[in-house]
């Protein structure tokens, strides 16, 4: 696993992009931090812990939005965006739900968006779930 902050992967870069075109609230604030991040893998399923450094924050509380892709041994990957309490894009979470080790890194191309319930953030630990 890498140990510091680094740029995208251009992989890495098409799925919160993927990601950010089916969230149905803050997309277009989320959009405006996506030259401001940089990546930490913290697990060999490849998750990754971001860091934005600039852009709009959204006011919308996590997750953003999650897709679902088969590895190549049938089993199902979830990608999770989420974003912290400030509104900035904070993890892409990637699950293998049977547990075992991703053969095939999910991709834009393969992955299929699931709708996520929003909250929109009201105050300091206030929020409202959005329809």
């Amino acid at each position: 696993m890498d140990s510091e902050f680094r740029e995208l992967s251009t992989r890495e870069k098409g799925l919160l992009e993927k990601l950010l075109s089916a969230a149905p609230h803050g997309r277009d604030e989320l959009r405006t931090q996506l030259n401001h991040i940089k990546a930490e893998q913290i697990e060999d399923d490849g998750t990754l812990r971001l860091q934005c450094h600039g852009g709009t924050p959204s006011r919308y509380y996590t997750p953003v939005a999650e897709g679902v892709c088969k590895d190549a041994d049938g089993a199902d990957i979830a990608v999770i965006l989420h974003l912290r309490k400030g509104g900035f894009m904070s993890m892409l979470e990637i699950i293998k739900y049977d547990g075992s080790q991703i053969i095939n890194p999910p991709s834009a191309e393969n992955l299929a968006i699931n709708s996520v319930p929003m909250f929109q953030i009201l105050g300091p630990g206030s929020y409202r779930r959005v329809e």
